[in-house]
């Protein structure tokens, strides 16, 4: 995917913000937004789930208890343009470890050993709305616009292929506020290579897994990610960094 040169570095958080917001999703409601559109993606679109078995149109799992959820709305439209959980650790990991720590433990790699657990999270769930999305072979993610919702404005316009900023932001402030140090994931190695063109730079856990399609359990030091993009002065260090280590 080529970004778009001509954005203004300096000036591109305060446009993203104007055409998207990050929502923590702390009520019943709102809970029920992100759960609808999990759904919708895992269930309908991409039968990773069973459908079947969320007969109420939610998508929930037996981790969404010890996850903090976070929504991405388009300002213009109030629609819900994607959203994305946080795994955190409990206080007794080694009784209830990270799916990814379960997935690793299958191939007897030691994940524990390398990583602190109390300080370890997990990403998933990562969707984006189909009205959100444009490319073919990276559908599910962003690297998207939205022909349908997109504003005749285009500075909105261009905006959308950055939509992925928002739930990475929405993931940085939740492991800042819950102390996370590491966060692991078990992704699609095409959404790798889309979060590392955005500035977040997983390292391979392990060989290539089985689970719902071919996946990679993957790391990334958040302190680590964090300097790179401010030495790289990114997008996404603009967009979230700086804001974040103004808040430690």
């Amino acid at each position: 995917m080529m970004l778009d040169q001509s954005i203004n570095t300096l000036d591109f958080a305060g446009s993203y913000s104007s055409y998207f917001d990050i929502v923590r999703a702390n009520t019943p409601a709102l809970l029920d937004e992100a759960y609808r559109l999990r759904y919708q993606v895992y269930c309908v679109e991409n039968p990773f789930e069973n459908a079947a078995e969320h007969i109420d149109g939610c998508e929930i799992d037996a981790d969404d208890d010890r996850s903090i959820h976070t929504l991405l709305v388009h300002r213009r439209t109030g629609a819900v343009a994607g959203t994305v959980r946080v795994i955190l650790p409990t206080n007794d990991p080694s009784r209830r470890p990270l799916p990814i720590h379960r997935i690793l433990a299958s191939q007897k790699r030691s994940y524990s050993s390398r990583l602190p657990q109390h300080e370890t999270a997990e990403i998933s769930r990562f969707a984006i709305s189909k009205e959100f999305r444009r490319r073919s072979g990276e559908e599910r993610y962003a690297d998207v616009a939205a022909p349908g919702l997109a504003s005749d404005m285009m500075n909105e316009r261009r905006m959308i292929p950055y939509i992925t900023f928002g739930l990475i932001r929405g993931v940085l402030e939740i492991c800042h506020e819950y102390h996370i140090a590491y966060v692991g994931a078990v992704m699609e190695p095409a959404l790798i290579r889309i979060l590392g063109r955005f500035g977040l730079d997983f390292w391979a856990l392990g060989d290539l897994v089985e689970h719902h399609g071919t996946r990679q359990a993957c790391v990334a030091c958040l302190n680590d990610m964090l300097e790179r993009n401010r030495d790289g002065s990114t997008l996404l260090w603009h967009y979230a960094g700086k804001d974040l280590l103004a808040a430690a």
